[in-house]
């Protein structure tokens, strides 16, 4: 068996997202295990949380709303957090939001909060108090040029961009595909001006969902969920951040019938060796009532980095043992990686078997190779809501 990236005994905090409660694990790294802690419930379902970088605070998007239910009560939420023991304290404020939210991240500056919105596609800015409160939106006066569905919105590397990731939609139901794209604006100190949209063939065939910024400050990885790809692009100053040097595919065979797969969620291991994107199976539109997903990929995609050129190398694809890793994360000390399923389903294994899927996380040792060993697999019987969230803070 391999050896691991560390032997050093460490606990890392990590936290569930089931609904409108947010649960909070401490993760043995040396066993590979979970122990459930206290939750805290906010009322309306936790849609993505971020942690200050040097406060002892975290944000919350929140909302009514969730896939294909644009909701009618959004918040974004600051909350105290116990850097001792992982405890999730008192909220400390809450504004309204105007849409339903799906991500959020902090500016480099650590002055402004981030969010982005899918319908309608849109990027809200929020000022920072010097205490980590939230303070006054900062108005906008901003062209998306077309951006369709929002998904993921990233301050760069050097804190003098913003990236929106917008996904696009397939073309479904006599409907034509709508085209995805990347959306570059210059930033300071809360103001954006769109600068470029990257869209290759004018985004048809371009799905993108969440982006990875590698650890040199030059290199992205960006996980495009309508194609299950993978693709590598460089920030290199201003001449090459749009050009996308290699797709490869997050798959490992060719496309089941009666399957729609998606890829979701994209981090790299903190030594900067491997990346990791998960897939998800979902039932193919027209296939009938039983609700029944054929076998199809519910896993995660390694890859290798070669550190000369910035390429990757599919490794492996592992099975998350459920249904819809939405959400995934690395603790920080990269031994661990945590899967979230985020869906009850019902799905024919590799045998034809049928199976009841339950919401669950599944938890992998790292090896130093990059590659998974499963060490549990944590279930939530009977329950109904989605694990939209989960992550190491």
């Amino acid at each position: 068996m391999p050896k691991t990236q560390n032997s050093t005994a460490h606990t890392s905090n990590f936290y569930a997202a089931l609904g409108d409660q947010l649960i909070h694990f401490n993760a043995n790294t040396n066993t590979s295990k979970l122990k459930r802690n206290a939750s805290v419930t906010f009322g309306l379902n936790i849609q993505y949380v971020w942690r200050h970088p040097d406060l002892s605070i975290i944000y919350l998007v929140l909302s009514n709303g969730g896939p294909g239910n644009k909701g009618t009560r959004h918040q974004l939420s600051a909350c105290n957090l116990n850097l001792k023991d992982g405890s999730i304290g008192d909220v400390i404020n809450s504004i309204t939001l105007p849409y339903r939210p799906l991500h959020l991240s902090i500016d480099r500056q650590k002055k402004h909060l981030l969010v982005a919105y899918n319908n309608p596609c849109f990027i809200s800015v929020h000022q920072l108090d010097p205490s980590g409160s939230i303070g006054s939106a900062i108005k906008q006066d901003i062209n998306l040029d077309g951006g369709i569905f929002g998904h993921q919105v990233m301050a760069t590397p050097d804190g003098k961009k913003v990236i929106l990731v917008c996904r696009g939609f397939d073309a479904l139901n006599g409907e034509i595909e709508q085209p995805g794209a990347l959306k570059f604006f210059d930033y300071e100190n809360g103001k954006l001006s769109f600068k470029k949209s990257v869209s290759p063939n004018h985004g048809i065939g371009f799905g993108a969902r969440h982006l990875d910024f590698h650890q040199n400050g030059n290199w992205v990885y960006l996980a495009v969920e309508r194609q299950s790809e993978i693709h590598f692009l460089r920030m290199n100053e201003d001449k090459t951040d749009k050009i996308i040097e290699q797709k490869v595919s997050t798959l490992s065979k060719n496309i089941q019938s009666g399957v729609r797969q998606a890829a979701s969620a994209i981090h790299i291991h903190p030594t900067g060796n491997f990346v990791y994107v998960s897939n998800r199976a979902y039932l193919a539109e027209n296939c009938g009532p039983a609700k029944i997903i054929p076998n199809g990929e519910d896993n995660i995609a390694i890859f290798k980095i070669n550190k000369g050129t910035g390429a990757v190398n599919l490794l492996d694809n592992v099975d998350t043992k459920g249904s819809l890793p939405r959400t995934f994360s690395i603790d920080p000390s990269g031994q661990l990686l945590i899967a979230a399923n985020s869906e009850p389903a019902r799905k024919k294994n590799y045998l034809g078997q049928l199976v009841h899927l339950p919401v669950s996380l599944n938890i992998f040792k790292i090896d130093v190779d990059g590659r998974l060993e499963q060490r549990e697999n944590l279930t939530f019987p009977n329950e109904d809501q989605l694990l939209f969230w989960a992550g190491f803070l």
